[in-house]
């Protein structure tokens, strides 16, 4: 089995850099490569076109001269020793191809200074005054080897030291660009949860600007998770204990006088106190549970709604309410049971309802009064439940909602309250994408509004 190098990793300022000059290796060469073949083709020709212009500079004077010397001989006799060109030769063949002589001797010399290699180009000398005859240019190609042979070496030295010099720049810039990713890493070293340590950024716009700020704003929201979580975790410890403790002092009572020396009615409420508690530790911590699977499941709107009426399921969670309202001597009435479709999860929104009407039973006292409407309010439901209890003050209204929260009026007049049934309500309503609020009732309580859909 093949085993991973032990040795360090490359850094990515490392590897950064060794690309960028790579890259910029690869682009330089192919660039100098294409600009080496223009500039030999653009000399080639300025060659070839200068040698052209030789002969051309012969030919006129030819032209010119031959009148004067009479013969072609005479004349470029004397041309050859007018005409002087540096770094090339001027021949004269006969039309039977043999190399006119000239009895000049200026030109002789002057073979031994051309710096090989020669281009030799034969043109016309005049098809009129001297058919037949043809000016020889020996042109030495020194001087432009020899410029090609520098423009090869300033690239051959050029681009290296270029090269070499954008490397150190682009790892001193690399190092500069990726240091505020070195303080974020030490940074998140050092983040423990709760911690309050976020990392640091030093320019908000730029692209680790934002993650930097992506990240401390995924780090508040796990902080505020965990506190949620530790504030959930106590309170739900703090409602359990109270129920829990009567329960263990009623036991305790109970072991301190035997079952059996107990009459059947000291009995019968000892069975029925514990039962009460069991029920309502039951109660709380079913509530518990759904907002557990509430946190799990995020206040996203649901994508997996079914259509159904909402009156429909009202009508058949009334029979339901009935023997709650009968104990604590309330009536329940129905204000409007309109056809209302909506697209909801049953089961959930038989919660809401039934979360609504035991908060509004619980307050409304006795003789106490229920009012539940359904009807459709343009393109959503609403939902209405109001009672002829205390009310919410305008200042609780806001908090109402909130986990465990318990208005002073509601905690002096039920103390078993849990405070969870109007938060998994709320859960519930995000989770249809709609809203909840509550207002004064004109029957003297609260009304309770949700708008879904």
């Amino acid at each position: 089995m093949a085993h991973p190098p032990t040795g360090p990793r490359p850094r990515i300022r490392l590897r950064f850099t060794m690309l960028y000059a790579a890259t910029l290796l690869v682009v330089l060469v192919g660039a100098a490569t294409v600009v080496r073949f223009a500039l030999r083709a653009t000399l080639a020709r300025e060659f070839e076109e200068s040698v052209r212009a030789s002969a051309s500079l012969v030919t006129q004077f030819f032209r010119t001269e031959v009148n004067e010397y009479r013969t072609i001989e005479a004349t470029l006799t004397h041309i050859s020793g007018e005409l002087v060109f540096e770094d090339r030769l001027i021949h004269y063949r006969l039309p039977d191809g043999r190399l006119f002589r000239s009895k000049e001797p200026s030109a002789t010399p002057r073979v031994a200074t051309l710096r090989s290699p020669m281009h030799s180009v034969r043109f016309p000398l005049d098809a009129d005054l001297a058919p037949g005859w043809q000016v020889e240019v020996d042109a030495s190609m020194g001087n432009m080897l020899a410029l090609q042979s520098r423009i090869d070496r300033w690239f051959l030295f050029g681009i290296p030291l270029f090269v070499l010099t954008a490397a150190v720049a682009g790892w001193w810039l690399t190092g500069r660009t990726l240091q505020p990713v070195g303080a974020m890493a030490d940074a998140a070293s050092r983040i423990a949860p709760a911690s309050g340590v976020r990392l640091p950024v030093t320019n908000p716009d730029d692209e680790l600007g934002r993650l930097g700020t992506g990240f401390n704003a995924l780090l508040d929201r796990l902080d505020g998770a965990l506190a949620q979580q530790r504030q959930f975790l106590a309170d739900a410890a703090h409602e359990l204990r109270t129920p829990i403790a009567r329960m263990r002092a009623r036991v305790e009572v109970a072991m301190l006088h035997p079952v059996q020396a107990a009459s059947p009615e000291e009995r019968t409420a000892i069975l029925t106190a514990l039962d009460a508690e069991l029920r309502a530790v039951t109660h709380q911590v079913d509530e518990l549970l759904q907002l557990a699977r509430a946190d799990a499941a995020g206040d996203a709107v649901m994508a997996n709604l079914q259509p159904l009426y909402l009156d429909d399921l009202i009508a058949d969670e009334m029979p339901r309410w009935q023997p709650q309202a009968q104990q604590l001597g309330a009536t329940i009435s129905l204000g409007a049971l309109e056809e209302t479709p909506v697209r909801g999860d049953a089961v959930l929104l038989a919660r809401l309802s039934g979360g609504l009407m035991d908060n509004a039973l619980r307050y409304c006292g006795a003789p106490g009064e229920v009012r539940v409407s359904v009807r459709p309010d343009g393109a959503r439901a609403l939902l209405i439940v109001e009672d002829n209890g205390p009310g919410v003050p305008p200042d609780e209204r806001e908090r109402v909602f909130d986990r465990f929260y318990r208005g002073e009026a509601a905690r002096h007049r039920r103390a078993d309250g849990s405070g969870l049934g109007l938060a998994i309500a709320s859960w519930i309503v995000r989770r249809h994408g709609g809203t909840i609020s509550v207002e004064d009732s004109e029957l003297g309580g609260a009304k309770f509004v949700v708008r879904l859909g």
